[in-house]
Parts: structure tokens; sequence; C-alpha cells
């Protein structure tokens, strides 16, 4: 019965994380960003965990940092985009601890203190993919190759992020269907 309880609580998180999107769309600080990536993203792969099976609570740390690393992706190649909406969900305290403001943002300036702040992004999301790559021991055979590829791919457009300079407003990082592929098959076949 826990595990129902469990499962039907996860479900919930993922349902308030996306009604936030209709309702804030500016997060103060890390903090408030971090409790958002753990309902869209970090539930994600607690749900996939009850699902593929696990035995060792550890799994569960891993699976969350596993879902913000790649959610924390999203949001960086993402920032153009969600602009467009009227999102930004680069933490307000680390915009102008870099020097940058959301006037520079909305008009597009990519400088200095952006590179900075983005690379500062980019680094966050390394280290809870660092950390969240260390869930596929805890899992079946049968059941890393899934998690294995989704992280393999989200890593992949993080390079893309950082090999652009951290250029995410002037164009969108992506992975071409050719890339998407190879991976796949290149993270399917040794995990």
């Amino acid at each position: 019965m826990a595990k129902v309880i469990n499962f039907l609580e996860h479900f919930q998180e993922v349902i308030l994380g996306v009604e936030s999107d209709l309702v804030k769309s500016r997060y103060e600080n890390f903090d408030q960003l971090k409790r958002y990536c753990y309902q869209v993203a970090s539930v994600v792969g607690l749900i996939c965990l009850q699902i593929f099976g696990y035995k060792d609570p550890q799994a569960k740390q891993y699976a969350a940092d596993l879902g913000l690393a790649m959610q924390l992706t999203n949001i960086a190649r993402d920032v153009q985009e969600d602009l467009e909406y009227g999102r930004i969900y680069l933490p307000q305290e680390e915009i102008v601890r870099f020097g940058y403001s959301e006037a520079e943002l909305q008009a597009g300036v990519v400088n200095e203190a952006f590179i900075e702040l983005m690379r500062f992004q980019a680094q966050r999301a390394r280290e809870y993919f660092k950390s969240g790559f260390q869930l596929l021991p805890y899992l079946s055979l049968r059941s890393r190759a899934c998690p294995a590829v989704l992280g393999q791919l989200y890593q992949k457009v993080l390079e893309g992020i950082e090999n652009a300079n951290y250029d995410v407003l002037s164009h969108r990082v992506s992975l071409s269907t050719g890339q998407k592929l190879r991976l796949t098959a290149k993270t399917w076949m040794g995990s």
C-alpha cells in the first residue's frame, strides 16, 4: 500500500509542477527552481524507478538528480523559447549576481556576464549528471538502457550549449536525428 501512496504522491507532484507554469514566470533563487525541477522532472525519474524496481534507497536520490540534470539542461537550452512565453527560469538572484539583467535578456544580449551566467548553469547541470548517472548500477540490466540513453542525449545537448559558447539566445541548440540515433544505439548497446 505504501508504494501505491508514493506513486500517487509522485503524480500529484508532477501536476503541481506543470500547474506552476500557468501561474509562475520567475524564480527568485535556485531553491525555488530546484523545487520546480523536482516536480516536473525528478519525480518522473522516481515514478520510473518504481516501475524499474530497486533495492537500495540511495537509488532514489540518483534518480532525482538525473531528472534534475535533464531539466536544468532543458532550461539552459530553452532560454529564448521560454522568453517568448514570458517565462524566465534562470534564478533572478543569479542573473543579478553575474551582473546581467532581465532587460539584457529580453534584448538578446550575449555578453561576458551572460556567458558566465550560463557557464554556471551548465556546471550545475554537470554536477547533477555526475550524481544522476550513479543510478545505473542500482538498476537491473534490463532497466538501465532507458535512463542511460535519455541521460546521454541530454548531456550531449549540454555539451552543444557549451560548444556554442553558451549562446542560446540566437539559436536553439539541438541534436540532429543522426546524432540521436548514433548516441542511442551506442548507449543502448553499452548499457
